[in-house]
């Protein structure tokens, strides 16, 4: 055979394992450290270097590490944030409008289409400058050194660890190096189950690719965009929303325990918030979510319909159902005639043509279905020029 030989003995990964900390733990099997690992398989690891590939891998690492390990080169992707496109963000390169295109297709909270136009050079969803350190301290108390680190504890989508009921706490060191805490581990701090419940949804969109909400379940990217679009609901600065709108935002911050946008003067995207401010609006977010689901604040977007238990209905007893004339009056009007005036009112109004666009957009499965769609738009006469479709890839199951 061909080829460098295989690492005869590595630690498998673990769920939801940063490359860079599985490449650690691979190095000290071996007693040696990444830098001499990265040496024989060609790629310089320092610590520097590290950071990087959990972000995105250089080009053929990942065909050499599954070749050198058996490790399915599907499974090493999703081990670092560029596995997650399109699903978390649409590319690793930021686009001119890729946060209007991220934040504003959906809406939950505000009416579609009534947001303040921003752009935001050089964006990406979820992703600071800096990629946080922090981590559980149930989880590493209950594996050896090297500790494995979660590539979800680097993303400020998540503050808990459901598993554990805490909250993360900051490392103290280097991502993946848990050095400090062999010493001196922070006691674990009790999380609040509305962030518990919110962390664990998300959660579950990595590791099973969807979400079961009330109303439905959804995949994973229109869950992640779904989430994101709430924050940039809670996070505009109050002038720019209707009255009715800003006392159900209040509310929410109230619920929440903090004053409205955090106290926050100026807007900045949550990406770009210190990460105590991100805390606190991701804890908003799941208020938000959480009095939807009780019916305590009422959405006033396309998509706050999600959050909905499904309606009551009676179970039919087999009887056939006697007619009552009286009652003909208060039936609501019948599919075919709500979605004739839909379509009506979609070929005359651009916003109407977006919110039945989106609508129907949940239920494409397919990069063909997306075509088929739009074909059909365009035979019913409702423009297309001026729509923006949501990512196509983020609406696949």
């Amino acid at each position: 055979m061909s080829g460098p030989p295989r690492w005869p003995v590595h630690p498998a990964p673990t769920d939801g394992e940063a490359l860079s900390s599985w490449l650690r733990r691979i190095a000290g099997c071996y007693g040696t450290d990444t830098e001499h690992l990265g040496d024989d398989i060609g790629y310089k690891l320092g610590a520097g270097d590290l950071d990087d590939i959990d972000m995105a891998p250089r080009p053929g690492m990942i065909e050499v590490l599954a070749e050198r390990t058996g490790v399915a080169p599907a499974r090493l992707r999703q081990m670092s944030v560029a596995g997650w496109v399109p699903w978390l963000l649409d590319d690793m390169d930021p686009g001119t409008d890729g946060f209007a295109t991220y934040t504003r297709q959906l809406s939950v909270l505000r009416p579609a289409g009534k947001h303040k136009a921003r752009l935001v050079p050089s964006w990406r969803p979820w992703l600071p400058d800096r990629l946080p350190a922090r981590g559980c301290p149930e989880c590493v108390a209950a594996t050896p050194s090297p500790h494995p680190y979660q590539l979800l504890w680097a993303i400020p989508i998540v503050f808990s660890c459901p598993a554990h009921g805490c909250w993360l706490e900051a490392t103290l060191a280097a991502r993946s190096y848990f050095g400090m805490w062999d010493f001196d581990r922070p006691a674990p701090r009790p999380a609040p189950q509305q962030i518990l419940t919110l962390d664990q949804r998300t959660q579950h969109a990595f590791a099973l690719g969807h979400v079961d909400l009330p109303r439905r379940r959804v995949n994973a990217g229109i869950w992640f965009r779904l989430l994101r679009t709430v924050i940039d609901e809670l996070s505009c600065p109050l002038s720019e929303n209707r009255p009715s709108d800003t006392g159900t935002i209040r509310q929410i911050w109230k619920e929440a325990g903090y004053p409205a946008r955090d106290g926050q003067g100026l807007w900045r995207p949550y990406e770009q918030q210190p990460e105590t401010v991100q805390r606190h609006t991701m804890e908003a977010a799941a208020a938000a979510i959480a009095l939807l689901e009780a019916g305590t604040v009422t959405g006033r977007g396309t998509h706050a319909s999600l959050f909905l238990p499904e309606p009551y209905r009676e179970i039919d007893n087999g009887k056939p159902a006697k007619e009552n004339p009286q009652e003909k009056a208060v039936y609501p009007k019948p599919l075919r005639q709500a979605l004739e005036e839909a379509i009506q009112a979609s070929r005359e109004d651009p916003a109407e043509a977006q919110a039945l666009y989106n609508f129907a957009l949940i239920g494409c499965r397919t990069p063909e279905s997306v075509t088929r769609l739009r074909a059909d738009f365009a035979e019913l006469g409702i423009p297309l020029e001026t729509m923006s479709p949501i990512s196509t890839h983020a609406s696949f199951a």
